[in-house]
């Protein structure tokens, strides 16, 4: 019967031990890329997968069941992972030459996703807070994003394609959503949430068109489409309950929405 209890307890003390084990896989092909993984915690999981010359990964997890995946097949380029809470969710994917990702979540259950296909594009990805959901898609040349969103349950959605473009998201509260879509070369957009529910839906498609939207407040909503070249709008909505439209297709159009409830 002591034999018995034994053999129980160690079993159970064994499937503990093996519950707090971390995982870590890379699998490197090609010439110089370079691999650094850091875990610290319980049951984190990274997976690196690097196909070409000269790529290189950092990631480092602390906490419980974070999770990153790195995709990399090209030449030169570049990931940085770092995630600390638990339930975080990371996956970088990077495809051409010379494109890089940095990725920092804390908090609980937030999530990133980016994939990048061509040369010299740049994504930061910045969340603190829990369920936050970020995800950045970057097609072309030069193409750079940044997101910032602190808080819960914020939603930031980004699409470039072409030459060039740029777009910065920051959002500070409660359910938040942007989406930014750029096709074509040079445009550039700036979203700034800081509430609960705002909402920005921004799309450009030319040349060297800008957007500016900052929403300060409670269930605002922006809406902005430029088609043509060097098209720029304005939206500034402070207060509760604002809605703004804005639709321009040419050349050289400038419109300023102004909107305050406070």
């Amino acid at each position: 019967m002591k034999k018995v209890v034994f053999c129980a307890v160690a079993l159970m003390a064994g499937t503990a031990m093996f519950a707090q084990f971390n995982d870590s896989n890379v699998l490197q092909v090609g010439a110089l890329n370079g691999s650094a993984v850091n875990q610290q915690g319980w049951v984190n999981d990274s997976d690196v997968i690097q196909l070409g010359l000269g790529n290189g990964s950092n990631v480092d997890q602390y906490g419980i069941a974070n999770d990153s995946y790195v995709l990399q097949i090209g030449v030169g380029n570049g990931s940085d992972v770092d995630q600390d809470g638990i339930l975080n969710d990371s996956q970088v994917l990077q495809f051409g030459a010379g494109n890089g990702s940095t990725v920092t979540q804390l908090g609980l259950a937030n999530n990133s996703a980016v994939l990048q296909i061509g040369v010299g594009n740049g994504s930061d990805v910045d969340q603190t807070g829990i369920l936050n959901d970020s995800d950045v898609t970057q097609i072309g040349v030069g193409n750079g994003s940044s997101v910032m969103q602190f808080g819960i349950l914020n939603d930031s959605d980004v699409l470039q394609i072409g030459l060039g473009n740029g777009s910065d998201v920051d959002q500070i509260g409660l359910f938040n959503d942007s989406d930014v879509f750029q096709l074509g070369a040079g445009n550039g957009s700036y979203v700034g949430q800081l509430g609960i529910a705002n909402d920005s839906d921004v799309n450009q498609i030319g040349i060297a068109n800008g957007s500016l939207v900052a929403q300060i407040g409670f269930f605002n909503t922006s809406l902005v489409n430029q088609f043509g070249i060097g098209n720029g709008s304005i939206v500034l909505q402070t207060g509760l309950g604002h809605n703004s439209v804005v639709n321009q297709i040419g050349l050289g159009n400038g419109s300023l929405v102004v909107q305050n409830n406070l």
